[in-house]
């Protein structure tokens, strides 16, 4: 199965440190008190690059920590455990960081049906879960309360993205298609829920992703005479379509969701991706003035500040920003302090986090593909966090 690992780049355990130097600075003080994260994530197979992308980011922010921290401060250190993007592996894996004591939160995992499945042994530890990237609805669907997602859920993005297109296009005949993956049929669902109950006319085609016939679906969109295509999914798995709607004659405009905010779909479909819209969860940094220093730090050490290095960032922040105002000595009383502990900021904004683990005000951030790059367009709702 194609899962989130198409647009984010899941038995035993990989242990990792931040190394010599660092790990030296965890006693030179003897008032200071160490803490470990644990970090679910590939760091083998074909996913290991996405892997890598979280984990330095949790590593710039716990470094950046370690680096100001008073005598009296704790001492961050990072442990990482390989979850392969599967869920076999994800299920093992969060078996061993939910089992050592000196572990008081995880930050993972990036496919969605992996971290679902993580859940059920996180939850009877109290081990907080900071889900950094994975949008998929059911993670905080269970009912679990130590659960804290940062990336706006597929039901959610769905909704914002019909709004931002009635705004924007005023299309009156949409055609959405979205394979039946474990992407993109949540975000399909409330997307047009929400055209219908603007009375947007719309059609739509399900098809399988594991054996698409692009073609078929190519010719059965172009018969609808749409006047505005939602291509709900992930480039990887849906991405063909594009050049045989382009070659058909359709000439107007594409959106998508954050399945499509790759360099893959620039560099792979060319001028027929120009205009393309998308959503996504990751804010631009290049106006958000408090976010410059840590890009520059960051680049300067780990090389490109990516979404997914953006948001290991903002998960170990938000770790330390939680222990920090409430002392969290234990799993439980962090997990406390995320539930109730009102808003806390990030790299990638402020969240407050409602009884799910969803923020209570989800946000999206709109980019198209200008000239062969994106660009950036607006957010769903103005956002403080991109001028402070």
């Amino acid at each position: 199965m194609i899962t989130r690992r198409a647009m984010l780049a899941a038995a035993g355990a990989s242990l990792a440190t931040l190394g010599t130097s660092q790990a030296a600075r965890a006693f030179d003080s003897p008032f200071a008190a160490t803490t470990t994260f644990g970090v679910l994530a590939p760091f083998t197979g074909p996913d290991k690059y996405a892997g890598e992308q979280l984990a330095n980011g949790v590593r710039a922010a716990i470094e950046d920590s370690n680096r100001s921290r008073g005598q009296l401060d704790r001492v961050y250190i990072l442990r990482t455990f390989d979850d392969e993007n599967s869920v076999a592996s994800a299920i093992v894996n969060s078996q061993f960081a939910a089992s050592d004591g000196n572990i008081i939160a995880v930050i993972g995992h990036l496919g969605g049906r992996a971290t679902e499945a993580a859940l059920r042994t996180y939850g009877p530890v109290a081990m907080p879960v900071i889900v950094p990237t994975s949008s998929y609805d059911k993670i905080t669907a269970e009912g679990y309360r130590n659960v804290f997602r940062l990336a706006t859920r597929d039901s959610d993005e769905g909704k914002l993205a019909a709004r931002f297109v009635i705004e924007t296009i005023k299309p009156k005949n949409v055609y959405v298609l979205v394979a039946d993956g474990d992407y993109g049929y949540d975000v399909a669902q409330t997307f047009t829920q929400t055209l219908s109950s603007q009375k947007v006319p719309w059609n739509s085609s399900l098809f399988a992703f594991d054996k698409p016939e692009f073609p078929k679906l190519a010719a059965t969109v172009l018969a609808a005479k749409p006047d505005y295509v939602y291509l709900c999914g992930a480039t990887a798995e849906m991405g063909e379509v594009i050049p045989l709607l382009r070659k058909g004659g359709y000439a107007g405009p594409l959106g998508a969701p954050q399945g499509f905010f790759t360099a893959d779909t620039i560099r792979k479909y060319s001028t027929g991706v120009e205009g393309l819209i998308v959503s996504t969860s990751m804010p631009y940094l290049a106006i958000a003035p408090a976010a410059h220093r840590v890009m520059t730090d960051f680049e300067a050490r780990y090389g490109t500040f990516t979404p997914l290095s953006a948001f290991g960032y903002a998960s170990a922040q938000l770790i330390m920003n939680a222990i920090r105002r409430g002392g969290a000595p234990n799993r439980l009383a962090l997990a406390r302090t995320l539930a109730t502990g009102g808003s806390f900021d990030t790299v990638v904004g402020t969240f407050t986090f409602g009884p799910t683990g969803d923020t209570v005000d989800p946000n999206l951030y709109f980019y198209t593909v200008r000239e062969g790059k994106w660009a950036f367009v607006r957010s769903a709702h103005p956002s403080s966090f991109l001028s402070r």
